[in-house]
Formats: structure tokens, sequence, C-alpha cells
């Protein structure tokens, strides 16, 4: 059973691998539901893999990290929100990247809390 502080970094790498996944195996089919175009760029696959890692750093940081580590987790996620709605601001992608920030910052929120 995971403790009440890492029960957020729980959701974070689930909903990380589950992203990872999708963009290695079917990008276009998550692309479609956010309204991206289709692609066939190498550079999708890539960024699951980088996601792929990311969630196996959360789960080492759920099972061995204290909290200072965890810490750096919302600065990390919140700086993700940021930066894609930044993107969005600017023009250079879909509104619907803003979801994505959406959940990167309210996961960065909700630890927070539970470190209080």
């Amino acid at each position: 059973m995971p403790t009440k502080r890492s029960l957020s970094l729980i959701v974070q790498a689930i909903y990380v691998f589950i992203t990872a996944v999708q963009l290695i195996f079917v990008p276009n089919m998550l692309l479609s539901m956010f309204g991206f175009p289709p692609t066939s760029e190498i550079w999708i696959k890539v960024l699951g893999i980088v996601l792929i890692t990311l969630a196996i750093v959360y789960y080492g940081i759920i099972k061995f990290g204290n909290a200072e580590v965890v810490k750096y987790t919302i600065w990390g996620r919140i700086t993700v929100g940021i930066g894609f709605v930044i993107l969005v601001l600017l023009g250079q992608t879909l509104p619907a990247l803003i979801l994505f920030a959406g959940i990167d910052i309210i996961t960065a929120v909700w630890t927070w809390f539970e470190l209080k």
C-alpha cells in the first residue's frame, strides 16, 4: 500500500507510463484524441522512450526517495506545465496541450500538499 506522500507520484508515474506506451506504439491514436495531426516522425516515439525512462525514475523516487527529492519532482512538473502553456500562448501548438500541462500541474500541487 502506498504511503500518502507517494500516492500522487504513483498517479504521475502511471500517467507518464501510459502516455509513453501510447507514444511508442500508437502515437497517432493519442495525437488524434487531442486534435493533433498524425505523424510518421520518429521523434514522437523517441519522446515515448524518454517518458518510459521518466516513469522508471518516478518509481525509484517512490521507492527510495526522500522528501527533498520529491520536492524536485514538483518543480519539474510545474516547469513542464508552464512550458506547455507558453508554447500554446506563442501559437506554436494546439490549445489541447494545456490538458497535459494541467495534469502535470495538478499532480505537482497534490504532491506539494502531501508533503505539508
